[in-house]
């Protein structure tokens, strides 16, 4: 069994490192798993526990997926928080807009399912992860760091190509290998399509 998950790897630009920098130093009082920015991507599917002999089946699909998918951009522009205002869990970063996203996020699903796969449960909410938090020494504190600390600028990022990732997990952070990278292509194919196998 492998640890995958589908995402878009992602390089934040200076103003955005600059922010993650100013909440490490804001928080570090508190226990909190920060992401090293080199790892930082944007997850499209959770695939948890995966049996090797899905892994071509699951290549397959993505190939057939993404040779009818156009690339696009996303505009990071928004701080935010999972989990409720006693107790946070996840600090990230994300998007207004993420039709384009969306619409690849339900084809991938649909086909996901058509494999094998056990529904996505829970909403899509499209998300860079920052750090995951274990413990607060002030929960007053950490909002009021996040409420100040913007972010007071947006960038836009473009999405060309998807990978498969393996991801490890241990005491010191998760590891990632990507098994395989899908370009997406320019088409003038409907990306709702059904791919049949």
């Amino acid at each position: 069994m492998k640890r995958l998950f589908i995402a878009a790897k992602v390089c934040l630009d200076q103003p955005f490192l600059e922010l993650i920098g100013t909440l490490r130093k804001e928080c570090s009082y508190d226990d909190i798993v920060w992401v090293n920015n080199n790892l930082q991507h944007l997850t499209l599917r959770f695939l948890g526990a995966t049996p090797e002999s899905k892994i071509l089946s699951l290549i397959k699909m993505l190939q057939e997926v993404t040779s009818v998918s156009k690339s696009f951009k996303m505009e990071i522009n928004k701080l935010g928080v999972f989990g409720s205002r006693y107790a946070p869990k996840v600090v990230w970063l994300g998007f207004e807009e993420f039709e384009y996203y969306q619409n690849l996020f339900k084809i991938v699903e649909e086909n996901l399912v058509l494999i094998g796969f056990e529904p996505n449960q829970g909403n899509f909410v499209p998300h860079i992860t920052l750090g995951r938090i274990k413990k607060l020494d002030s929960t007053k504190r950490f909002w009021k760091t996040i409420e100040k600390s913007g972010p007071h600028s947006s960038q836009v990022i473009n999405i060309e190509e998807i990978s498969l990732i393996q991801s490890h997990l241990t005491t010191q952070g998760p590891i990632y290998k990507t098994l395989h990278s899908f370009r997406l292509q320019e088409s003038s194919q409907d990306l709702s399509q059904r791919i049949q196998f």
